[in-house]
């Protein structure tokens, strides 16, 4: 239990919750962000993002991080299969990448929590744009944080609102962009099956991680969900997972999709759990 737990932390540094906010909540957050403590927002444009920043010496990382993001996101609809709608986010559909000059104004005008270091949020009655929203100088975002909101916002165009996607399927394939962390991730989650201390997946799936307040479950629902996905598409290929998300846009329930995407080889969703359960205790052999 001990070691298991002191190797989660480090997942946990690289994960985030998202939080979708409400339309009213969303409408507010933005009219104070524009005029934040009298710093207006300068901008530089790319064809698919818009980094806003509230000071000149810090155009040379917005500009960086405008470059970063428009190669996640080639690379990400490339791995979904979304390649073909390349020119949704351009011109006036660009995505809005908002930057406070520190946490402090992040958690102050966003009202997010202090272990937040990012969320990203589509469109809304008030609000017509898809944003991304952080801070400059955080740790690791450009690995981290960035190609991860990257990829909540595009698997939202692809797979859109009214899909019925867990929410371990959606943070393990928003995990999948970041850099260093599957196998960081995978040696923690074989010391955890070991264990016995393995989330079923029933209870995963029904995880309200939006509002959980332990971190250590936090940690371990983002690694197992990364872990999952992982396992489903090294070992079993990425036809077969692009086709499972493409049920699931389409309006298949998970196990309805699992069932048409993996025909002989999940048939359930507890096969699906079974198997990954052994591929990890095979690894630990």
């Amino acid at each position: 239990m001990t070691g298991t737990v002191s190797l989660l932390p480090r997942i946990l540094s690289g994960f985030h919750v998202f939080i979708l906010l409400s339309c009213f909540f969303l409408s507010q957050l933005f009219s104070i962000a524009c005029a934040g403590d009298n710093q207006p927002f300068q901008e530089v444009r790319g064809e698919h993002f818009l980094v806003e920043f509230t000071a000149e010496q810090e155009r040379a990382s917005a500009r960086q991080i405008l470059d970063r993001a428009e190669l996640y996101y080639s690379k990400i609809t490339s791995d979904i299969g979304h390649s073909r709608h390349q020119q949704s986010w351009a011109w006036d559909r660009r995505v809005r990448i908002v930057l406070y000059p520190d946490q402090f104004s992040y958690n102050r005008f966003t009202g997010q929590p202090q272990w937040s270091k990012a969320y990203a949020s589509r469109y809304s009655k008030f609000f017509s744009s898809r944003v991304i929203v952080s801070w400059l100088g955080q740790l690791g975002f450009l690995e981290e944080a960035l190609p991860h909101e990257i990829a909540h916002l595009v698997l939202w165009d692809f797979l859109g609102f009214s899909s019925k996607v867990p929410l371990w399927l959606e943070e393990g394939i928003a995990q999948l962009a970041e850099s260093d962390k599957r196998e960081i991730v995978q040696q923690a989650i074989k010391q955890v099956e070991a264990s016995g201390q393995i989330i079923p997946l029933a209870i995963l799936a029904g995880m309200d991680i939006v509002n959980e307040k332990d971190t250590a479950k936090v940690s371990l629902f983002y690694a197992q969900s990364l872990s999952l996905v992982l396992f489903m598409l090294e070992k079993h290929g990425r036809d077969a997972f692009r086709r499972l998300l493409r049920e699931l846009r389409d309006g298949k329930d998970f196990e309805q999709a699992l069932q048409t995407a993996y025909p002989l080889v999940f048939p359930s969703v507890n096969d699906l759990e079974k198997r990954w359960k052994a591929f990890l205790s095979l690894d630990n052999i």
